[in-house]
């Protein structure tokens, strides 16, 4: 069977590197659903058209690229966002993974660690470009666990067990099957998981999880 191409968003208020990122994509293989070159255009576009991954400019006229990402994970907590940008001070590394986003890669960056960054924030895994210190993952990290000292004891003996699946990765329908309920039910409990926690998409669970000692595979 054969894979089916990932579909691609990208916004970025300069129009000649968006359109020849796009171009390099899809020669890669990969399907560009929607484009915008304003934080605005990009809500009313994810509004109407699934995107697997969103690559996420910083600056760009009306709303900053932090703000778009919470509006966006907001309306479609199954997109992933991956940040690029020619930003990599660590406030804006912090505030976007805060946001949501999976993924912060820099427009410096060669076309090849592009499209690795793109494949690992579309598999859910944490991405950093290398330039940036891993210092700044440790003030992520701190401002997290300032938000509470033990957020998961906000859920209850069922959302933690579902919470722990999804931080596995593991779909509606698996976690279901494993836990003997309906795939509407781990819908129901699964959206309250991600309000007590405050987290807005899949790799923000497994990043809770991760720091919490959860994932051991």
């Amino acid at each position: 069977m054969t894979k089916r191409a990932l579909r691609l968003a990208l916004v970025d208020d300069h129009n000649l590197f968006r359109q020849g990122l796009s171009a390099l994509l899809e020669r890669a293989g990969m399907e560009i659903v929607w484009q915008a070159g304003s934080t605005r255009d990009a809500v009313d576009a994810a509004a109407n058209t699934h995107a697997d991954v969103v690559t996420m400019d910083l600056s760009m006229p009306g709303t900053s690229g932090i703000d778009a990402t919470r509006a966006l994970l907001k309306q479609d907590p199954a997109t992933r966002v991956l940040i690029l940008t020619m930003h990599s001070g660590e406030e804006f590394v912090v505030q976007a993974f805060l946001a949501g986003a999976t993924g912060f890669a820099l427009k410096a960056q060669s076309f090849e660690e592009i499209v690795e960054a793109i494949h690992r924030t579309s598999e859910g895994k944490m991405y950093l470009a290398p330039s940036i210190p891993r210092a700044t993952l440790v003030e992520y990290n701190r401002r997290i666990q300032n938000v509470s000292s033990s957020p998961l004891d906000r859920l209850s003996r069922r959302e933690r067990q579902v919470f722990e699946l999804a931080a596995e990765n593991k779909s509606n329908a698996e976690i279901a099957h494993e836990l003997g309920i309906s795939v509407k039910t781990v819908e129901t409990h699964r959206l309250a998981v991600h309000k007590k926690l405050g987290v807005r998409s899949a790799a923000g669970l497994v990043r809770m999880a991760a720091l919490a000692g959860i994932l051991h595979r």
